[in-house]
């Protein structure tokens, strides 16, 4: 990558840079006299400074499909510069940066051989982050917290980074909807959508995985009957004791509090959708 960094920077006459979805800077050019105090900071820290990566993020980086211009930012040091995403194999992976304007011309030949270059941090899992208002989005390591942004905020579960568009839209989701239902968190993760996931289309397999058939047609039952314990258990001839045993079961498998409605709304929404994928 240094090479190629190098040679496209002698080609512009600008400084160029390279970071990766996490913000970690992975490939920097020589640097001319025109180089900035936000940069100076990324490259010495190898990783973008998050107020640096907020700017960016408030013009759109994240998901920008061509060269986006970020003006500058003097309380940040930032001189405006350009973007250029970098996909390989369709997946975002990273971000070329060039200082000051640029003809996209001279750049467009350069961005696959430096996108295919870019070592997305060894396949470790990433989240994304997306608050609404204002629109930022962080990519962070999946180990690490969440931001603190303001407003209502979504967190997606981990992804490999060159999944991170996926990982986007488990986020977006999960922000609208913590904006649209109360009973959801202000910072709301995909995992905490229950039976939205569901109507995102996430598959149900993964709710009701661990449950064998015996307690799969159990829980179905139970939950038919309004959770009327008694009703259940004339239904499937067991004795209470039997069927309590069963739902303590499904709650450990599944990971769910059967007292909880939201819980219960989002097993049966599962088992429903699991017949009617079985339609000819």
């Amino acid at each position: 990558m240094q090479e190629l960094l190098d040679e496209l920077s002698r080609v512009l006459g600008r400084g160029v840079s390279v970071d990766d979805v996490t913000g970690r800077v992975v490939g920097h050019s020589a640097q001319t006299d025109e180089v900035d105090a936000a940069r100076v900071r990324a490259i010495l820290a190898r990783r973008v400074p998050p107020e640096v990566a907020e700017w960016q993020d408030r013009h759109g980086v994240a998901a920008a499909t061509g060269p986006v211009r970020v003006p500058a930012n003097e309380a940040l040091g930032f001189q405006g510069r350009v973007g250029f995403p970098l996909r390989h194999h369709g997946a975002l992976v990273g971000h070329l940066w060039v200082l000051g304007e640029v003809d996209p011309a001279a750049v467009a030949g350069h961005l696959p051989v430096l996108a295919a270059a870019v070592r997305v941090g060894e396949r470790a899992p990433v989240r994304v982050v997306v608050a609404l208002d204002p629109r930022v989005v962080r990519t962070v390591p999946a180990a690490d917290p969440p931001p603190d942004l303001a407003g209502h905020v979504g967190v997606s579960d981990p992804h490999p980074p060159d999944r991170a568009g996926a990982a986007y839209r488990q986020a977006l989701a999960a922000a609208e909807l913590s904006a649209l239902d109360p009973a959801l968190p202000r910072v709301a993760r995909w995992s905490d959508l229950g039976a939205y996931r569901l109507l995102l289309g996430a598959e149900p397999a993964a709710v009701l995985a661990g449950l064998s058939d015996v307690l799969r047609t159990t829980l179905e039952v139970y939950l038919d009957r309004g959770c009327d314990a008694r009703a259940a258990a004339r239904a499937l001839h067991l004795h209470r004791t039997s069927l309590y045993y069963r739902l303590g079961r499904i709650a450990e498998l599944t990971g769910r509090d059967l007292a909880d409605g939201a819980a219960r709304l989002e097993l049966h929404l599962a088992l429903k959708l699991t017949r009617l994928g079985r339609r000819p």
